[in-house]
């Protein structure tokens, strides 16, 4: 097998598979409870949750060290048990959580010299043949600063435009990791929160006259069935304590398997722009027609849906897929992915992530936080 076969296919693995990958981990890992913590709130909550550490291991590079650590998470969702892995950059004290995989450059005979212009050249490719995403390699200003960890930007062509996602190489040209970091000095909870409440691309639907004591901020993607289907039972916790839980959406169109989502996204921007409390009506429209919706009906539509509701024509078409919302979109797409949201919808309640609420404890979680309470 050709290097170039070995690299393309560790690269897809790396996308493909959100499992965590830890080379030769220790036979019984210390249990760091700092690091502990930091895993439960940085990954989505889910109550009773369990996390171990079971794979842990430090490597040392002529920038610095770097640790791969496995932590595997079990709860009653079968979706979110498993293992994750965490690459923590010990240098920059930032921690990667996302898809690793481990290139066999050192094995295949490519010098560390040559490292930046090898990912530029496969990483593209891979992505393209395996999950038709056109992307290009866009290093010196990445998201953080560097360390033991190299961090570059993959620009994602939407076929709008593009937006920035998070990715890092260690050092020695070990591991790549695809996915987004975390400030290891800071909460996940509060970082996220705070990233949230400076925003300017959150679209804040309900705001409380006497203030907030929950926010509830939402990515979605209208042309998402989940999203669809999660958002009665958000409703409805929204509902039953309008007066103290602020709600904000954030667009998160996927647009390599949902072809009239981004369309969809551009139009719910301009309506809030002019109109904030119109967007939750904007969404269960295009929430309803989701089965009969198609790429060429998403602007009739929706100037339909300016003109019924007296929102202003003009400003509207100078807004919807021209530089205002593709602009906006594509930061949206940005914001998401530095949180860690890869799949739709998301929400992030106080900074809490939260991938699939439930009925039996969604509703409980935001009255512990609307009472001032610590998660358990």
């Amino acid at each position: 097998m050709s290097v170039r076969s070995i690299v393309v296919g560790v690269l897809v693995l790396a996308v493909v598979c959100t499992t965590a990958f830890a080379a030769s981990p220790e036979p019984t890992p210390t249990q760091d409870p700092e690091l502990l913590r930091f895993a439960e709130h940085a990954l989505a909550y889910f109550p009773d949750s369990t996390f171990k550490i079971t794979g842990d291991q430090r490597t040392q590079t002529p920038s610095g060290s770097y640790r791969v650590v496995t932590v595997d998470r079990q709860c009653a969702n079968k979706y979110l048990s498993g293992a994750t892995s965490i690459v923590v950059d010990e240098v920059a004290k930032v921690a990667w959580i996302g898809s690793l995989a481990k290139l066999p450059l050192r094995e295949s005979g490519v010098a560390p010299g040559a490292l930046g212009r090898f990912l530029e050249e496969f990483l593209p490719q891979a992505l393209r043949s395996n999950l038709q995403m056109k992307v290009r390699v866009q290093w010196g200003s990445g998201p953080r600063r560097a360390g033991a960890l190299i961090p570059f930007w993959l620009m994602v062509d939407t076929g709008y435009g593009e937006f920035r996602n998070e990715a890092a190489v260690t050092s020695d040209g070990d591991y790549l990791i695809l996915g987004s970091s975390l400030p290891m000095d800071t909460d996940p909870v509060t970082y996220r929160r705070q990233l949230l409440e400076k925003s300017e691309v959150v679209m804040w639907d309900h705001v409380p006259a006497d203030g907030a004591k929950v926010d509830i901020v939402e990515f979605s993607d209208l042309e998402c069935p989940a999203c669809k289907g999660k958002w009665p039972l958000v409703k409805k916790v929204i509902d039953s304590h309008e007066s103290v839980i602020k709600h904000g959406m954030v667009s998160f169109p996927l647009t390599t398997i949902h072809p009239w989502s981004f369309r969809a996204a551009c139009a719910s921007w301009c309506v809030a722009t002019q109109d904030p409390s119109l967007l939750l009506p904007f969404k269960e429209l295009f929430y309803s027609l989701q089965s009969t919706m198609e790429v060429s009906l998403v602007t009739p539509t929706a100037q339909d849906f300016v003109q019924g509701n007296g929102l202003d024509e003009e400003r509207f078409n100078a807004c919807y897929l021209k530089a205002p919302s593709l602009d906006a979109v594509h930061s949206q797409l940005t914001l998401g992915q530095s949180l860690g949201v890869q799949a739709t919808p998301t929400y992030f309640v106080n900074g809490w992530k939260v991938q699939v609420p439930g009925e039996d404890w969604f509703g409980s979680m935001v009255e512990t936080l609307i009472a001032g309470n610590q998660l358990r």
